[in-house]
């Protein structure tokens, strides 16, 4: 019954034994349950490019967050059913990504994203944990990668040349609060996160699922760069709090902003950064930046 109610909510499910994943490796989170559904949710293959007065994260974050989705899905679906349950989406010590790659479901790329032969790298991950022990539905997976390198070769920053680097991904450093190398504030290219590995990805070719509504586009998939400079934090959760990309803060987004008006060559905003590199309320990481960010704009100006 819970496999079957998942299957009806979730794009596709796959079930392990508790004890297959703790051969593996042993987790705290797993104590005292039996089964692990892994539940995979699609979200559309769709790219918005930045525009003078407004900017985007990733594509993961056009819909609402996808903790909040898929917890209510999971919730609703098994809310009747007499078990214990503990529903986990990203915030947690188990590897999801493993879990999935043992139902077989699969597999893990050269871009280190999960591929599915259906949605391709467009889906999020979500683990439904059971008191009760439910059979395993587990499939052969038989695509790999093989020997294509389009990922590798179109990574900006040379974070697949070697495997996987984290430190040296555009969507591992633009997450964090500290100031960027020279180099990092010329290769960004996003508010937030990287898709440039999954839009040049084969599999990703044709994928596209618009089925969930929450995921679709939003008026605020755009964040007005106005609005960055000029709403409170407050303010500006309100108006665009249920996407993920606000889970760093607003800071970090505008650093990430004056790295895209860099780009762009975009001085419209000059007088609004030197207010903030002046303002004590913002934190020194951010005005190191900010400060060398400026000067290159100010530069564009005098030519």
């Amino acid at each position: 019954m819970v496999f079957e109610r998942l299957s009806e909510a979730f794009d596709f499910v796959g079930t392990i034994d508790v004890d297959r994943y703790l051969k593996k490796k042993f987790d705290h989170n797993l104590v005292g349950f039996e089964s692990v559904f892994v539940v995979g949710l699609a979200y559309p293959n769709k790219y918005l490019r930045h525009e003078k007065d407004r900017l985007t994260a990733s594509m993961y974050t056009y819909g609402y967050d996808y903790h909040d989705v898929l917890k209510e899905l999971m919730h609703e679906s098994l809310k009747d059913i007499d078990d214990e349950f503990k529903f986990l989406v990203d915030n947690h010590t188990i590897d999801e990504r493993k879990c999935l790659e043992m139902t077989g479901l699969a597999f893990r790329g050269k871009n280190n994203l999960m591929i599915n032969k259906d949605f391709g790298s467009f889906f999020f991950i979500g683990l439904v944990l059971t008191k009760k022990k439910y059979p395993e539905v587990i499939i052969e997976n038989t695509l790999s990668c093989g020997e294509c390198t389009i990922c590798i070769k179109s990574c900006p920053v040379k974070a697949l040349t070697n495997g996987f680097d984290w430190d040296k991904c555009m969507s591992g450093y633009n997450q964090e609060k500290r100031s960027l190398t020279d180099e990092e504030i010329d290769k960004n290219q996003y508010l937030l996160g990287c898709d440039i590995c999954q839009r040049v990805c084969p599999f990703n070719k044709g994928v596209n699922s618009e089925r969930i509504e929450a995921f679709r586009e939003k008026p605020t998939s755009y964040v007005i760069i106005n609005d960055l400079f000029d709403l409170s934090n407050k303010a500006f959760l309100e108006k665009y709090g249920k996407h993920a990309y606000t889970w760093r803060g607003k800071t970090i987004l505008l650093r990430n902003a004056l790295t895209i008006l860099l780009r762009q060559k975009n001085t419209k905003y000059n007088d609004k950064i030197k207010e903030t590199i002046n303002d004590d309320r913002y934190p020194t990481w951010y005005k190191d930046d900010a400060k060398k960010i400026l000067s290159k704009l100010e530069s564009l100006e005098i030519k």
